[in-house]
């Protein structure tokens, strides 16, 4: 199948990882895969790691600009024509929009999916219901909460969605005594301390300041309590004075935005993910589990669908402080029941969440969009 996925970012984060790890495995399954994006984005790099083709002449910029328009739909007809691609896998809003107008320009002649990351609404308006009932065959979307929420507004046809949670590389994330050690080693943690993590971006969907109220009740009862914030954001300066203000300033680590998450996730004891926003599917989560990590989640989007409460780790209530403070007080104190979870947490991963599975679905899904294509086109 020769494929198309493009996405409208520059910089990294969640979304433009789901595109590079499918298209780095849909290559390694045999699939022609080239990828759309802005020229000197983190996607343009990841093609090459990928095997993947690369096309760099999108602007892919929001609101009305018609300079960019114009530059974007002539790039997509062209593409189309001479590609001819037997799907076109769109992420964002830009190119979503851009690849189905230059799609029904050329009569429709690619199977055009898109994938819904995030939990944000799609206002139930007509230029919406035109692009996701009319102009698109077939929708990704990354948790079934929200896929379910979807369903339900007229802008979207559910016979013509799924859910697929993104994958993670196992046997990258798998657990290793000697790089513990060397990473317990850099961050400076003693044996004997527990570590919290969290790999998130320092913005407020992610929750940071609910972990650290919770760890501030009970940093009292655990004096060798700390966290390991891993990522960077707005929220940098104002969370380390959160920290100061809660009394938590030498326990908390603020490693900054880290490539090597694996081998950071090492490090920790703990994976925590307290977000109050936006999080479908998280990587970082999957990651940990699959580091043998216990984790503690809140109940927010596609997160619970991912932790099941008192198997891998704990689900608490969303933007709550005294839930999470308990769980992770039942964490902290027993390190066989720390084991415990680690184990089924890694088990959950290999089973329902790996890359190899990701594509696996993705394909499928594909699949299924080119025959509801084929029907629809062929019905006018």
């Amino acid at each position: 199948m020769n494929i198309f996925i493009t996405d409208p970012h520059l910089k990294g984060g969640g979304q433009v990882r789901y595109v590079a790890n499918l298209a780095g495995e849909l290559v390694q399954l045999g699939h022609p895969v080239t990828i759309g994006c802005k020229t000197g984005s983190v996607l343009e790099e990841c093609a090459g790691a990928a095997r993947c083709g690369v096309h760099t002449g999108f602007v892919f910029r929001g609101g009305l600009r018609p300079n960019a328009w114009r530059n974007d739909l002539a790039e997509a007809r062209r593409l189309i024509r001479e590609s001819k691609p037997d799907v076109v896998h769109v992420n964002g809003s830009q190119d979503h929009w851009v690849f189905a107008a230059a799609n029904r320009m050329l009569g429709r002649p690619v199977c055009l999916v898109r994938t819904r990351h995030n939990t944000y609404p799609v206002h139930n308006l007509l230029p919406n219901r035109i692009l996701n009932r009319n102009w698109t065959d077939y929708q990704i979307v990354v948790c079934e909460e929200v896929r379910q929420r979807l369903a339900k507004q007229s802008a979207f046809d559910p016979a013509r969605m799924c859910s697929i949670h993104n994958g993670v590389d196992a046997e990258r994330f798998r657990p290793d005594p000697a790089t513990r050690n060397k990473a317990r080693t850099e961050f400076a943690y003693a044996e004997d301390e527990v570590v919290c993590g969290i790999a998130a971006r320092l913005v407020p969907d992610k929750g940071h300041a609910f972990l650290f109220r919770s760890v501030a009740e009970i940093k009292g009862d655990f004096p060798r309590l700390r966290i390991l914030v891993l990522g960077q954001g707005k929220l940098d300066e104002e969370l380390k004075q959160l920290a100061r203000d809660l009394g938590i300033g030498d326990t908390v680590q603020f490693a900054g935005f880290r490539e090597d998450m694996a081998y950071c996730t090492q490090a920790i004891d703990i994976g925590v993910q307290p977000s109050i926003g936006c999080d479908t599917s998280s990587f970082s989560l999957k990651e940990q589990m699959a580091a043998e990590k216990p984790v503690v989640a809140s109940d927010y989007g596609g997160l619970k669908e991912i932790v099941t409460d008192g198997e891998e780790g704990f689900v608490v209530p969303t933007a709550t402080v005294r839930p999470l403070a308990e769980a992770l007080r039942k964490l902290v104190r027993d390190p066989a029941l720390r084991a415990r979870m680690g184990s089924a947490g890694r088990r959950r991963v290999i089973r329902d969440f790996t890359i190899q599975i990701f594509a696996a679905k993705t394909l499928d899904a594909y699949r299924q969009a080119r025959a509801i294509h084929q029907t629809r086109t062929a019905g006018g």
